[in-house]
Protein backbone atom coordinates (compact mmCIF):
# COMPACT_ATOMS: atom_id res chain seq x y z
CA UNK A 1 0.00 0.00 0.00
CA UNK A 2 1.58 3.39 -1.21
CA UNK A 3 1.61 6.71 1.78
CA UNK A 4 -0.36 9.11 1.33
CA UNK A 5 -0.18 12.44 2.58
CA UNK A 6 -2.17 13.94 5.15
CA UNK A 7 -4.93 16.82 5.70
CA UNK A 8 -4.57 18.90 8.12
CA UNK A 9 -7.36 17.79 9.98
CA UNK A 10 -6.53 14.20 9.67
CA UNK A 11 -2.72 14.75 10.97
CA UNK A 12 -4.98 17.08 14.08
CA UNK A 13 -6.68 13.69 14.74
CA UNK A 14 -3.51 11.51 14.48
CA UNK A 15 -1.63 13.86 16.74
CA UNK A 16 -4.80 13.80 19.32
CA UNK A 17 -4.85 9.71 18.86
CA UNK A 18 -1.03 9.59 19.17
CA UNK A 19 -1.24 11.57 22.07
CA UNK A 20 -3.79 9.53 24.12
CA UNK A 21 -2.04 6.22 23.62
CA UNK A 22 1.34 7.99 24.61
CA UNK A 23 0.27 9.47 28.01
CA UNK A 24 -2.62 7.34 28.07
CA UNK A 25 -1.65 4.44 28.13
CA UNK A 26 -3.96 5.59 30.79
CA UNK A 27 -6.66 3.69 30.27
CA UNK A 28 -7.76 0.74 27.76
CA UNK A 29 -10.18 2.26 26.86
CA UNK A 30 -9.22 5.20 25.70
CA UNK A 31 -6.37 3.77 23.70
CA UNK A 32 -8.49 1.00 21.91
CA UNK A 33 -10.36 4.41 20.94
CA UNK A 34 -7.85 5.64 19.63
CA UNK A 35 -6.29 2.97 17.53
CA UNK A 36 -9.54 2.41 16.13
CA UNK A 37 -9.66 5.50 14.93
CA UNK A 38 -6.15 5.46 13.55
CA UNK A 39 -7.23 2.26 12.17
CA UNK A 40 -10.35 3.01 10.04
CA UNK A 41 -9.23 6.27 9.40
CA UNK A 42 -5.67 5.17 7.90
CA UNK A 43 -3.97 8.31 10.13
CA UNK A 44 -1.22 5.96 9.81
CA UNK A 45 -0.81 6.42 6.10
CA UNK A 46 1.55 8.84 5.70
CA UNK A 47 4.10 7.20 7.28
CA UNK A 48 3.45 3.67 7.29
CA UNK A 49 2.19 1.36 4.93
CA UNK A 50 0.10 -1.06 6.97
CA UNK A 51 -1.48 -0.35 10.60
CA UNK A 52 0.36 -3.53 11.52
CA UNK A 53 3.78 -1.87 10.49
CA UNK A 54 2.63 1.47 11.97
CA UNK A 55 1.63 -0.37 15.42
CA UNK A 56 4.82 -2.51 15.11
CA UNK A 57 7.48 0.51 14.77
CA UNK A 58 5.21 2.97 16.65
CA UNK A 59 4.22 1.45 19.68
CA UNK A 60 6.17 -1.86 19.62
CA UNK A 61 2.76 -3.65 19.96
CA UNK A 62 1.92 -6.62 17.69
CA UNK A 63 -1.43 -6.25 15.50
CA UNK A 64 -3.12 -9.24 17.70
CA UNK A 65 -2.31 -6.94 20.82
CA UNK A 66 -3.54 -3.86 19.27
CA UNK A 67 -6.70 -5.72 18.09
CA UNK A 68 -7.44 -6.60 21.47
CA UNK A 69 -7.26 -3.49 22.82
CA UNK A 70 -9.53 -2.42 20.08
CA UNK A 71 -12.31 -4.85 20.37
CA UNK A 72 -12.18 -4.32 24.18
CA UNK A 73 -12.70 -1.12 23.91
CA UNK A 74 -15.39 -1.78 21.76
CA UNK A 75 -17.04 -3.91 24.62
CA UNK A 76 -17.00 -1.07 27.15
CA UNK A 77 -19.20 1.18 24.00
CA UNK A 78 -21.79 -1.42 23.60
CA UNK A 79 -22.50 -1.99 27.66
CA UNK A 80 -22.23 1.42 28.68
CA UNK A 81 -25.33 2.04 26.98
CA UNK A 82 -27.31 -0.78 28.89
CA UNK A 83 -25.61 -0.86 31.98
CA UNK A 84 -23.66 1.40 34.81
CA UNK A 85 -21.10 -0.44 35.58
CA UNK A 86 -18.75 -1.82 33.23
CA UNK A 87 -15.84 -4.00 33.57
CA UNK A 88 -12.62 -2.24 35.20
CA UNK A 89 -10.12 -3.48 33.27
CA UNK A 90 -8.89 -5.26 29.96
CA UNK A 91 -8.66 -8.43 31.46
CA UNK A 92 -11.96 -8.38 32.58
CA UNK A 93 -13.67 -6.83 28.84
CA UNK A 94 -11.82 -9.19 27.44
CA UNK A 95 -13.15 -12.26 27.36
CA UNK A 96 -16.46 -10.33 26.12
CA UNK A 97 -14.78 -9.26 22.62
CA UNK A 98 -15.67 -13.18 21.31
CA UNK A 99 -19.50 -12.35 21.93
CA UNK A 100 -21.76 -10.21 20.02
CA UNK A 101 -22.83 -6.95 21.10
CA UNK A 102 -26.32 -8.32 22.59
CA UNK A 103 -24.40 -11.43 24.38
CA UNK A 104 -21.88 -8.92 25.90
CA UNK A 105 -24.89 -7.59 27.78
CA UNK A 106 -26.38 -10.89 28.44
CA UNK A 107 -23.10 -11.92 29.58
CA UNK A 108 -21.74 -9.07 31.89
CA UNK A 109 -25.73 -8.98 33.54
CA UNK A 110 -24.53 -12.57 34.53
CA UNK A 111 -21.24 -11.94 35.60
CA UNK A 112 -22.88 -8.90 37.89
CA UNK A 113 -25.45 -11.39 38.99
CA UNK A 114 -23.12 -14.53 39.96
CA UNK A 115 -19.77 -13.21 41.02
CA UNK A 116 -18.84 -14.05 44.11
CA UNK A 117 -19.42 -11.49 46.97
CA UNK A 118 -19.58 -9.01 43.95
CA UNK A 119 -16.00 -9.68 43.76
CA UNK A 120 -15.49 -9.47 39.65
CA UNK A 121 -12.68 -11.01 37.99
CA UNK A 122 -11.39 -12.04 34.54
CA UNK A 123 -11.89 -16.00 35.20
CA UNK A 124 -15.64 -14.73 36.56
CA UNK A 125 -15.80 -12.74 33.16
CA UNK A 126 -14.55 -15.86 30.92
CA UNK A 127 -16.69 -18.52 32.62
CA UNK A 128 -20.20 -16.22 31.73
CA UNK A 129 -18.81 -15.74 28.13
CA UNK A 130 -18.17 -19.69 27.54
CA UNK A 131 -21.92 -20.19 28.98
CA UNK A 132 -23.27 -17.68 26.41
CA UNK A 133 -21.59 -19.08 23.66
CA UNK A 134 -22.91 -22.80 24.68
CA UNK A 135 -26.07 -21.61 24.65
CA UNK A 136 -25.85 -19.86 21.44
CA UNK A 137 -24.63 -23.12 19.86
CA UNK A 138 -27.04 -25.52 21.49
CA UNK A 139 -29.86 -22.60 20.14
CA UNK A 140 -28.15 -22.36 16.37
CA UNK A 141 -27.71 -26.11 16.56
CA UNK A 142 -31.66 -26.63 17.82
CA UNK A 143 -32.85 -24.54 15.02
CA UNK A 144 -30.55 -26.37 12.06
CA UNK A 145 -31.70 -29.69 13.22
CA UNK A 146 -35.42 -28.87 13.41
CA UNK A 147 -34.84 -27.15 9.55
CA UNK A 148 -33.04 -30.45 8.52
CA UNK A 149 -36.06 -32.44 10.14
CA UNK A 150 -39.19 -30.37 8.47
CA UNK A 151 -37.26 -30.94 4.83
CA UNK A 152 -36.99 -34.67 5.30
CA UNK A 153 -39.24 -35.23 2.03
CA UNK A 154 -42.48 -37.42 1.81
CA UNK A 155 -41.84 -41.39 1.70
CA UNK A 156 -40.51 -42.70 -1.92
CA UNK A 157 -41.64 -45.97 -2.46
CA UNK A 158 -42.84 -46.88 0.70
CA UNK A 159 -39.13 -45.89 2.59
CA UNK A 160 -38.44 -41.97 2.74
CA UNK A 161 -35.64 -40.11 3.05
CA UNK A 162 -33.71 -39.98 5.93
CA UNK A 163 -31.05 -38.02 7.69
CA UNK A 164 -29.19 -41.27 8.92
CA UNK A 165 -28.04 -43.89 7.20
CA UNK A 166 -26.44 -46.50 8.31
CA UNK A 167 -24.61 -49.29 6.18
CA UNK A 168 -22.44 -52.63 6.48
CA UNK A 169 -22.42 -53.65 2.44
CA UNK A 170 -21.61 -57.12 1.54
CA UNK A 171 -17.96 -56.81 0.28
CA UNK A 172 -17.14 -59.65 -2.19
CA UNK A 173 -13.39 -60.70 -1.63
CA UNK A 174 -11.23 -62.13 -4.34
CA UNK A 175 -9.80 -64.71 -2.56
CA UNK A 176 -10.06 -67.16 0.79
CA UNK A 177 -7.65 -69.69 1.89
CA UNK A 178 -10.29 -72.62 1.88
CA UNK A 179 -13.75 -72.68 0.74
CA UNK A 180 -15.28 -73.56 4.13
CA UNK A 181 -13.50 -69.99 4.52
CA UNK A 182 -15.34 -68.10 1.41
CA UNK A 183 -17.62 -65.25 2.50
CA UNK A 184 -20.39 -66.74 0.43
CA UNK A 185 -20.94 -69.57 2.12
CA UNK A 186 -21.82 -67.16 5.10
CA UNK A 187 -24.22 -64.51 3.04
CA UNK A 188 -24.31 -63.34 -0.59
CA UNK A 189 -21.78 -60.66 -1.50
CA UNK A 190 -22.04 -58.27 -3.98
CA UNK A 191 -19.21 -57.02 -6.45
CA UNK A 192 -18.09 -53.20 -5.71
CA UNK A 193 -19.27 -51.61 -8.68
CA UNK A 194 -22.86 -52.76 -7.90
CA UNK A 195 -22.59 -51.58 -4.38
CA UNK A 196 -21.52 -47.95 -6.07
CA UNK A 197 -24.30 -48.10 -7.93
CA UNK A 198 -27.12 -48.72 -5.26
CA UNK A 199 -29.08 -45.63 -5.47
CA UNK A 200 -28.87 -44.44 -2.09
CA UNK A 201 -29.14 -40.84 -3.14
CA UNK A 202 -32.89 -41.95 -3.01
CA UNK A 203 -33.44 -42.94 0.74
CA UNK A 204 -30.65 -39.82 1.52
CA UNK A 205 -31.54 -36.46 2.96
CA UNK A 206 -30.18 -33.12 1.69
CA UNK A 207 -28.57 -32.98 4.62
CA UNK A 208 -27.51 -36.39 6.05
CA UNK A 209 -25.04 -38.52 8.04
CA UNK A 210 -23.72 -42.21 6.99
CA UNK A 211 -21.97 -44.73 8.87
CA UNK A 212 -20.52 -47.43 7.14
CA UNK A 213 -18.44 -49.88 7.85
CA UNK A 214 -15.28 -51.28 6.38
CA UNK A 215 -12.96 -53.41 7.01
CA UNK A 216 -9.01 -53.24 6.71
CA UNK A 217 -8.74 -54.77 3.00
CA UNK A 218 -11.59 -53.17 1.96
CA UNK A 219 -10.94 -49.22 2.86
CA UNK A 220 -9.82 -48.13 -0.70
CA UNK A 221 -13.35 -49.50 -1.36
CA UNK A 222 -15.23 -48.20 0.80
CA UNK A 223 -14.21 -44.83 0.26
CA UNK A 224 -14.85 -44.75 -3.41
CA UNK A 225 -18.50 -46.13 -2.33
CA UNK A 226 -18.86 -43.10 -0.15
CA UNK A 227 -17.81 -41.01 -3.20
CA UNK A 228 -20.47 -42.83 -5.25
CA UNK A 229 -23.01 -42.24 -3.27
CA UNK A 230 -23.14 -38.62 -2.50
CA UNK A 231 -21.15 -38.26 0.48
CA UNK A 232 -17.82 -37.44 1.76
CA UNK A 233 -15.64 -38.70 4.44
CA UNK A 234 -15.08 -36.75 8.17
CA UNK A 235 -13.77 -39.36 10.21
CA UNK A 236 -13.82 -42.85 11.28
CA UNK A 237 -14.37 -44.95 14.48
CA UNK A 238 -12.76 -48.35 15.45
CA UNK A 239 -14.40 -51.46 16.56
CA UNK A 240 -11.82 -53.49 18.44
CA UNK A 241 -12.75 -57.04 18.94
CA UNK A 242 -11.85 -60.03 21.78
CA UNK A 243 -11.11 -62.29 18.97
CA UNK A 244 -7.70 -61.87 16.58
CA UNK A 245 -9.14 -63.27 12.76
CA UNK A 246 -7.34 -64.04 9.64
CA UNK A 247 -4.95 -61.87 7.79
CA UNK A 248 -1.98 -61.83 5.21
CA UNK A 249 0.12 -59.05 6.83
CA UNK A 250 -1.43 -58.80 10.27
CA UNK A 251 -4.04 -60.74 11.84
CA UNK A 252 -6.90 -58.62 12.05
CA UNK A 253 -8.53 -57.60 15.24
CA UNK A 254 -10.61 -54.54 14.20
CA UNK A 255 -12.91 -52.82 12.16
CA UNK A 256 -13.38 -49.53 10.73
CA UNK A 257 -16.77 -47.82 11.07
CA UNK A 258 -16.67 -44.47 8.55
CA UNK A 259 -18.40 -41.38 8.99
CA UNK A 260 -19.22 -39.63 6.17
CA UNK A 261 -21.81 -36.54 5.58
CA UNK A 262 -23.74 -35.10 2.71
CA UNK A 263 -25.27 -31.49 2.80
CA UNK A 264 -24.89 -29.67 6.47
CA UNK A 265 -25.86 -31.58 9.14
CA UNK A 266 -24.80 -30.13 13.02
CA UNK A 267 -22.29 -32.37 14.49
CA UNK A 268 -23.51 -34.35 18.00
CA UNK A 269 -24.13 -32.20 21.30
CA UNK A 270 -20.81 -32.79 23.10
CA UNK A 271 -22.41 -34.21 25.75
CA UNK A 272 -23.12 -37.19 23.42
CA UNK A 273 -20.11 -37.55 21.24
CA UNK A 274 -18.81 -41.10 21.84
CA UNK A 275 -15.14 -42.28 22.18
CA UNK A 276 -13.84 -43.17 18.74
CA UNK A 277 -12.87 -46.90 20.36
CA UNK A 278 -15.67 -49.30 20.36
CA UNK A 279 -14.98 -52.64 22.88
CA UNK A 280 -17.09 -55.62 21.71
CA UNK A 281 -17.17 -59.27 21.64
CA UNK A 282 -17.21 -60.50 18.32
CA UNK A 283 -20.27 -62.61 17.79
CA UNK A 284 -21.80 -64.99 14.36
CA UNK A 285 -19.84 -64.22 11.43
CA UNK A 286 -19.66 -60.48 9.80
CA UNK A 287 -22.25 -59.49 12.80
CA UNK A 288 -21.25 -56.17 14.29
CA UNK A 289 -22.23 -54.80 17.53
CA UNK A 290 -25.35 -53.79 18.63
CA UNK A 291 -24.28 -51.15 21.09
CA UNK A 292 -23.56 -49.18 17.85
CA UNK A 293 -27.46 -48.54 17.22
CA UNK A 294 -27.64 -47.48 20.88
CA UNK A 295 -24.41 -45.30 19.74
CA UNK A 296 -25.84 -43.50 16.53
CA UNK A 297 -29.24 -42.88 18.76
CA UNK A 298 -27.67 -41.33 21.80
CA UNK A 299 -25.78 -38.72 18.72
CA UNK A 300 -28.50 -37.92 16.68
CA UNK A 301 -31.94 -39.00 18.93
CA UNK A 302 -33.55 -36.12 16.40
CA UNK A 303 -33.51 -37.98 13.34
CA UNK A 304 -35.31 -40.30 11.72
CA UNK A 305 -32.75 -43.68 10.76
CA UNK A 306 -32.62 -46.42 8.31
CA UNK A 307 -30.36 -49.51 8.03
CA UNK A 308 -29.14 -50.76 4.97
CA UNK A 309 -28.52 -54.72 4.50
CA UNK A 310 -29.99 -54.59 7.92
CA UNK A 311 -30.18 -58.54 8.68
CA UNK A 312 -32.60 -58.06 11.68
CA UNK A 313 -35.41 -54.95 12.25
CA UNK A 314 -34.86 -52.68 14.81
CA UNK A 315 -37.55 -50.53 16.51
CA UNK A 316 -37.43 -46.73 15.52
CA UNK A 317 -35.29 -48.10 12.02
CA UNK A 318 -36.52 -48.60 8.85
CA UNK A 319 -34.72 -51.27 7.01
CA UNK A 320 -33.44 -51.68 3.61
CA UNK A 321 -32.22 -54.42 1.59
CA UNK A 322 -29.94 -54.79 -1.26
CA UNK A 323 -32.40 -54.09 -3.90
CA UNK A 324 -32.32 -50.56 -4.04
Amino acid sequence: MERAELSFIEKSELQQCETIIEEGLRTFVDVGGALLKIRDKKLYRQEYSTFEEYCQSKWSISRPRAYQLIDSAKVIGNLSTFVDKTPDNEAQARPLTKLGPEDQVKAWAKVIETAPEGKITAKVVLEAAKEIQQERRAERRAERVETIIQETAEPIEGIGKYPIIYADPPWRYDFSRSTSREIENQYPTMELNDICNLEVVKIANDDCVLFLWATNPKLQEALLVIDSWGFEYKTNMVWVKDKIGMGYYARSQHELLLIATRGSVPVPAAEFRPSSVIYSDRDQHSKKPDGVYDLIEKMYPEYAKVELFARNKRDGWESWGNQL
